[in-house]
């Protein structure tokens, strides 16, 4: 049974990465006290579809939703989609004071969700962080410790797995002083989802290479981008344009499908920021 902590300080890792992005994500948009309609209704370029208010909806129906149970479907498309719509008629200001009291009690239960969904949650957060900052003009928190995990969680959960079910790799990805080795190169069966549900639902165990490690087969390509790039082209962020302009050693027409795995796809449209 997942048990509650009654206070911040008693927070673990991940509960500590998701108050300290959730505090941050509360003070670009106002605050519960000071309503913000204006601010809510402007569009967010990253998911087009949106505004503010309707990001913000959607990271508060989250933990709503897993509070009560309402977790079929999480994920998916029509999961979120309720979530948004439940509170379209709702003031900016009160669905921030709904995740000011629904928030804290999620993030003290996430380093105890099995597998690696306590990771999910807290990374969806942080790249909702960049999206609302893209919309606002206001860049921040580009190397948090929250950006990095997620990027690993990205990295390790989604694209690792996809990649060996599509026979992809092995592919170096380099980012600043890091780097992973996605793919196995011969593909391992199954469907794309299915891999990346097998790996939500495991606990970190096998995850790609860390720099340094000894590889059984050399990669058969290898990436470098930015640190910040490479995080917002894993999670959609970025056009086919844009990530064929990364340092690629080999054409990286066969590797754009690592980009477009589990709820992401690959942007029409390039995405500066």
């Amino acid at each position: 049974m997942l048990r509650a902590y009654e206070s911040r300080g008693d927070m673990r890792e991940l509960g500590r990465l998701y108050e300290q992005t959730r505090s941050r994500v509360v003070e670009l948009v106002g605050g519960a006290e000071r309503g913000r309609a204006a601010l809510g209704s402007r569009a967010v370029p990253a998911c087009p579809s949106w505004s503010i208010h309707d990001v913000i909806a959607h990271l508060t129906g989250i933990c709503t939703d897993i509070l009560s149970g309402q977790v079929e479907g999480a994920g998916t498309e029509p999961w979120t989609a309720v979530q948004v719509e439940a509170r379209r008629a709702a003031d900016l200001s009160d669905i921030v004071a709904e995740w000011e009291v629904v928030g804290p009690k999620i993030a003290s239960l996430l380093d105890d969700f099995p597998g690696r969904y306590g990771s999910q949650v807290a990374a969806d957060l942080a790249v909702h962080e960049q999206d609302i900052r893209g919309a606002l003009n206001r860049p921040g928190a580009r190397q948090s410790e929250t950006v990095l995990r997620a990027t690993d969680f990205l990295v390790s959960a989604i694209s690792h797995p996809g990649a060996c079910a599509l026979g992809l790799g092995p592919l170096e990805m380099r980012a600043g002083d890091r780097s992973w080795v996605l793919g196995a190169g011969q593909a391992t069966g199954g469907d794309t989802d299915a891999a990346i549900a097998a790996a939500l639902a495991s606990p970190p165990g096998r995850d790609p290479s860390p720099p340094g490690s000894e590889q059984e087969h050399a990669p058969a390509a290898a990436v470098t981008t930015a640190p910040y790039d490479l995080f917002r082209a894993l999670s959609g962020r970025r056009s086919e344009a844009q990530i064929r302009s990364f340092a690629w050693s080999e054409d990286p027409q066969p590797y754009l499908a690592i980009f477009s795995l589990g709820p992401f796809t690959v942007r029409y449209t390039d995405l500066d920021e």
